[in-house]
């Protein structure tokens, strides 16, 4: 994301849930929401790199190109909330060797998840509730995307099965315990 209509309720629902989320924006998605990027940011969730473009060539980009996307939307996001941003979640989970180099030299860590929803690809909530449920324990990281209706009508009984079967929800920075942004040191 982010999505003008969805991420909104996505919000909406989390602030109600009491529940902080990190978000990996596509930094031209972001460029054209900047407003709903300062509020999920204002909200107290993190806001991290999910490359600019998010091509679906971006695991054959050059070293050169690859920098200079990540790059990009590291700039976006920082432009518009005043903090840079230390999180890095590859498009389509797909990595190889330059990864490691750019991100380097980018100083971000890269972040991947636990369970893979597949709320882009299916419209059968009970179906992604089961995948879901079935899978998830204590220090799970789950995928979503902020752009898809069935993630919102899935988040609540994901929620509610998380509580009533005592799996806290954590954001993630308290989860992976590093700091989402760069901190300048006085």
């Amino acid at each position: 994301g982010p999505d003008a209509e969805i991420t909104p309720k996505i919000l909406s629902l989390l602030e109600t849930e009491k529940i902080k989320a990190t978000f990996f924006v596509i930094g031209k998605k972001a460029e054209q929401q900047m407003e709903l990027i300062n509020e999920i940011h204002r909200k107290g969730h993190v806001i991290a790199n999910h490359s600019y473009s998010h091509s679906n060539w971006i695991g054959f980009f050059s070293s050169k190109k690859l920098f200079n996307d990540i790059g990009k939307c590291s700039l976006v996001i920082e432009k518009i909330i005043g903090k840079k941003s230390l999180y890095f979640r590859p498009p389509f989970g797909v990595t190889n060797p330059r990864y490691s180099k750019v991100l380097n030299r980018l100083c971000l860590t890269s972040v991947g998840w636990t369970i893979r929803s597949l709320d882009t690809i299916t419209n059968n909530k009970e179906k992604l509730i089961r995948r879901i449920t079935g899978s998830v324990t204590g220090g799970c990281i789950i995928l979503f995307h902020d752009t898809q209706k069935i993630t919102l009508e899935t988040l609540p009984d994901i929620i509610a099965f998380c509580r009533q079967n005592n799996i806290k929800i954590v954001s993630l920075p308290e989860l992976i315990d590093r700091c989402p942004y760069y901190e300048k040191k006085v």
